[in-house]
C-alpha cells in the first residue's frame, strides 16, 4: 500500500511539473525598477534540499556554486533551509563544507532538515555543519531566526521550548525586519501541500497565533521540492501581519531532470522598504524573470546591514 501511494504521488508530482512549466512559459511580467544601485543592497542566497544521492548529484551542486560564483554578484550570506544530506555521514558533510568553501560567499547559515536527523538526531550535523540548531543572526536591522527540525520524521517538529524562544524574539524585535527559516512550511501559509501532515510544521497554530498579532516579514522553507513556478510558492496571505511565505525548491535536480535545480535570491534595497524575491534555474544559468516579485517590508532597511 505504501509503495502504491508513493507511486501515485510521484505521478501527480510529475503532472504538476509539466503543468507548471506550461504556466510559466505563458507569463510575461515585467519586473519593477527600484532605481537603487547594486552597491546599496543586502542580498541573500536561499537554497534547500541539496541531498546528494550519488556522484552526479554532488557534481551538479558543485556546478551550481560555480554558476553563482561566476554570474551572481554582491551576495552577502547564504541560507540553507535544511536537508544538506540524504543519508548523513562524515564524508558527505566534509564534501559539503569543501563545496561551500569554494564559494565567494563567506557567511553561510544552515538548519537541519529531516534527512539531517536520520540515525543520530542531528548530532553529526551539529558537530560538522553548524553547532547550534536553533539560533539567530542580525545584520543591521535585519534579524534572521533559524529553527531546525528537532525530531526524526517527515514533518518538521519544533519543541515548545524553541517556540517560546522564537516568540520572545519576535515580540522584542518588532522594530526590525524579521526573517524565519524552517525546513517545512507553516500550515495555513497557503504554500502548496502545507496542509499535509508530512509536509508541514506540526502544531502550526501556535505560530499562526503569534503571526496574527506580531509582524514577521519573511518565512523561508523548503522540504517540498516543488518547482518555484508552481502557484503560491511565494505568497502574502491575508490575515497575517503581512508575512511573505517563500518556498525554496530543491537545488537538487529531480525526476531525471524534469525538475531543474533551483534556488532563490532575496535582495533588500537599503534606505527603502523594498525587497525583491528572484528565482534562478541553475541548469540554464538564468533567472525566471516572470517569477520575480517585489514587496514592502515593515521597516526601512538600514544600509549597515551590508556585509563587507
Amino acid at each position: 500500500m505504501f509503495l502504491y501511494t508513493r507511486f501515485l504521488f510521484t505521478i501527480f508530482f510529475l503532472i504538476l511539473i509539466i503543468l507548471t512549466a506550461a504556466i510559466s512559459c505563458s507569463r510575461n511580467i515585467k519586473p519593477q525598477n527600484t532605481g537603487i544601485s547594486d552597491s546599496d543592497i543586502f542580498k541573500i542566497w536561499a537554497l534547500a534540499d541539496i541531498q546528494p544521492k550519488d556522484a552526479a548529484d554532488r557534481t551538479k551542486f558543485e556546478d551550481d556554486v560555480i554558476d553563482v560564483n561566476r554570474n551572481v554578484d554582491n551576495i552577502d550570506i547564504a541560507v540553507v533551509a535544511g536537508d544538506i544530506a540524504s543519508k548523513p555521514d562524515k564524508e558527505v558533510y566534509e564534501w559539503y563544507n569543501n563545496v561551500k568553501n569554494s564559494s565567494y560567499i563567506k557567511n553561510w547559515y544552515e538548519i537541519a532538515g529531516n534527512h539531517d536527523l536520520k540515525y543520530d538526531d542531528g548530532e553529526l550535523f551539529s558537530r560538522m555543519v553548524h553547532e547550534k540548531t536553533n539560533y539567530s543572526a542580525r545584520f543591521g536591522n535585519i534579524l534572521i531566526i533559524f529553527m531546525s527540525d528537532s525530531q526524526q520524521g517527515k514533518p518538521t517538529e519544533i519543541s515548545n521550548k524553541t517556540f517560546e524562544w522564537w516568540k520572545e524574539l519576535v515580540k522584542k524585535n518588532q522594530d526590525k525586519i524579521i526573517i524565519v527559516v524552517t525546513h517545512a512550511p507553516l500550515e495555513g501559509s497557503s504554500i502548496p501541500f502545507s496542509s499535509f501532515h508530512d509536509r508541514q510544521i506540526t502544531k502550526s497554530k501556535r505560530f499562526v497565533k503569534v503571526l496574527k498579532n506580531y509582524n514577521v516579514d519573511l518565512w523561508l522553507s523548503g522540504h517540498l521540492h516543488l518547482p518555484q513556478a508552481f502557484i503560491n510558492t511565494v505568497v502574502k496571505k491575508p490575515g497575517f501581519a503581512d508575512t511573505i511565505f517563500v518556498h525554496i525548491s530543491s537545488i537538487r535536480t529531480e525526476l531525471l531532470g524534469l525538475k531543474n535545480s533551483e534556488s532563490r535570491f532575496i535582495t533588500f534595497f537599503c534606505g527603502s522598504n523594498k525587497i525583491r524575491v528572484e528565482s534562478r534555474d541553475h541548469d540554464s544559468g538564468k533567472y525566471h524573470k516572470d517569477l520575480e516579485k517585489e514587496f514592502n517590508v515593515s521597516n526601512k532597511i538600514l544600509c549597515d546591514a551590508k556585509i563587507h
